[in-house]
């Protein structure tokens, strides 16, 4: 019997004796090999595979935890793409950027649709990272993780291409124009009405200004620190801003258009 045929029948044979208990019959998960073996020191950033067998009547993604003490440590992790239902192998990893213990780690298996847990599986062991980059040769990692490292790899990409080329819904278009928009929009039409408004509609306009201003010097600093996201805060924010402003301008239409109905003379806007 080959390598491969041998490797196969050794992952059958686990999942079939391996069921968790809030899986059912349906899908199950099982941990068939770690890099480096447990127990293990490892340094900053430098992480703990896990080759993951599966079986599922459904399309999965896998993910693991990391806890001491029965206490969950969050973890840096992979991401997980989706697993096609079947009979499979997955990948997942762990590292820490400081220094962290780890007794166990669960896998679960989850619905790629709602998330729902489906099955989980653990794992006892005995991790320590230390927090310190490891000044040696980088450890000689097992056969198999570069295979899956590779494959999960593969899988992302198609995952990203197909919702990449997927239709894209008219809506969504303008979303993302008002999105982007609405933020210089919102800044001209702020100086507008604080101009051109007196007394009360003055103030009302100058409501959103407190907030966004504090937005505006956040967004400002984060540039300045070199955040690639720096306007995220401001692009959310914009919208919430604008449409009050447009709300006023409507109020104080009809205001201004029942006053001159009723013959009460106004001031110019």
């Amino acid at each position: 019997m080959g390598d491969r045929a041998g490797r196969q029948c050794v992952l059958a044979l686990l999942l079939v004796l391996s069921c968790s208990p809030a899986a059912g019959a349906e899908v199950r998960v099982q941990v068939l090999e770690t890099d480096p073996p447990s127990p293990a020191t490892l340094g900053h950033w430098e992480p703990f595979h896990l080759r993951i067998g599966y079986e599922a009547d459904r399309t999965i993604r896998v993910r693991g935890d990391a806890f001491f003490q029965d206490k969950r440590v969050t973890a840096i992790s992979s991401g997980s793409p989706r697993y096609e239902p079947g009979t499979g192998e997955a990948y997942v990893w762990l590292a820490y950027t400081e220094a962290a213990r780890v007794d166990k780690v669960v896998v679960t298996a989850e619905d790629d649709v709602t998330r729902k847990p489906l099955a989980q599986t653990e794992l006892a062991v005995d991790l320590a990272w230390t927090g310190i980059k490891q000044p040696e040769a980088p450890r000689a990692r097992a056969g198999w993780v570069e295979r899956l490292r590779a494959e999960n790899e593969r899988r992302s990409k198609a995952e990203s291409a197909a919702y990449m080329n997927r239709p894209v819904p008219w809506w969504e278009g303008v979303l993302f124009s008002v999105a982007i928009w609405a933020g210089p929009v919102y800044l001209v039409l702020q100086v507008v009405l604080l101009r051109r408004y007196r007394g009360g509609w003055r103030l009302a306009a100058a409501v959103p200004a407190v907030p966004m201003t504090g937005v505006l010097i956040y967004t400002v600093y984060a540039y300045q620190a070199g955040s690639n996201l720096f306007p995220l805060i401001l692009i959310f924010t914009s919208p919430f801003a604008l449409l009050y402003l447009l709300g006023l301008i409507g109020v104080r239409h009809v205001v201004v258009r029942n006053q001159r109905e009723k013959g009460t003379a106004v001031g110019a806007p």
